[in-house]
């Protein structure tokens, strides 16, 4: 069968042809004027010009748009149709912006895996560990011991937080209070040395409602108190502050510890916003707060967009700031 294209390629050079023959033939004396010569040698030019300027151009995108229904479509191959084309261009833009969201949300949902993955692995017998927790607790009660008994309150209620399998995202209010619990068992056992201050201005109340990834706020808490604050032998502080704007979240986790080197910092930025997007592991040797922020970073980004992640900055002697931003979920 021949395409449409086929046939107005045919058709344009048929007319031609007649107008090239008409105008030899009225040359030739074989009749017409000169007025009809020019007529004829006009419609030669136009029909050259419109082939040119439209036919040409036409046909690169019709075999651009067969290169894209093939089984196996080459990019390169569609540049060296594109040539110059601005339209072919275009089209290749979108084509690149449409196959680079298709990857992020790919990557995200075999991220979503490896991280349900990691907390199947975890869950050795969890009835197990919230029962005997809770017997520990109901044995401390009948002591009089209310300081067991609140500590393995918190802990059972952090360890069933953090090995739940009710999805990725949960509300800020949900996170805070995990991390309430977090710092509860902290302040247990580095004898109440550290600090947790949250702070949600009242315009910013609707913000506990917001839907923020799983376990976000706790590997920054912790990274605070075992590299920030573990050497401090009183008044450390933690502060968590919430801030909601029209269109984001911002959360600023900071801590007043010993602050992080400019060298170190900017090494730890650079792993950060590395272009991989791969879920790091804890390798031998390699601690899992040295993987934290990274993993946070990319956890934000694969879901949210590469606008979303986490930014670190310091002050050696006078603390650390992680700022995390988010789009406002609600």
């Amino acid at each position: 069968m021949i395409k449409l294209t086929d046939k107005l390629r045919l058709l344009l050079i048929i007319q031609a042809v007649l107008a090239v023959l008409c105008a030899a033939a009225v040359f030739l004396g074989i009749g017409g004027s000169a007025a009809a010569i020019a007529g004829l040698f006009t419609e030669a030019v136009l029909i050259l010009f419109f082939f040119l300027k439209a036919y040409y151009p036409y046909r690169k995108i019709d075999k651009a748009v067969d290169l894209l229904a093939a089984e196996n479509p080459s990019l390169e191959m569609l540049r060296e149709t594109a040539g110059n084309d601005r339209f072919l261009l275009k089209i290749e833009d979108l084509i690149l912006k449409y196959s680079s969201e298709i990857t992020r949300q790919n990557t995200a949902q075999i991220f979503d895996k490896q991280t349900e993955l990691t907390a199947l692995q975890s869950q050795i017998n969890p009835h197990f560990l919230y029962n005997t927790l809770e017997t520990i607790r109901g044995q401390a009660l009948i002591d009089g011991n209310e300081e067991i008994a609140r500590m393995t309150e918190a802990l059972g209620a952090f360890f069933r937080y953090s090995i739940s399998r009710r999805g990725t995202l949960v509300t800020l209010r949900d996170e805070l209070t995990n991390i309430n619990n977090y710092m509860l068992i902290q302040s247990y056992r580095f004898n109440n040395r550290f600090q947790l201050e949250v702070i949600v201005e009242e315009e910013d109340a609707a913000a506990y409602e917001c839907l923020v990834p799983r376990l976000i706020i706790q590997p920054v808490v912790e990274n605070a108190i075992f590299h920030g604050l573990e050497d401090m032998d009183e008044n450390g502080r933690i502060t968590i502050e919430v801030t909601l704007t029209e269109d984001n979240l911002i959360l600023m986790i900071s801590d007043n510890g010993k602050g992080i080197a400019e060298s170190d910092l900017e090494n730890l930025n650079e792993r950060i916003h590395s272009p991989e997007k791969k879920l790091l592991e804890m390798s031998e040797g390699t601690h899992r707060t040295g993987i934290a922020l990274p993993n946070i970073h990319r956890r934000i980004q694969l879901l949210y967009g590469e606008d979303y992640g986490v930014s670190v900055y310091s002050t050696p002697g006078q603390g650390t700031d992680v700022e995390i931003l988010m789009p406002a979920n609600m």
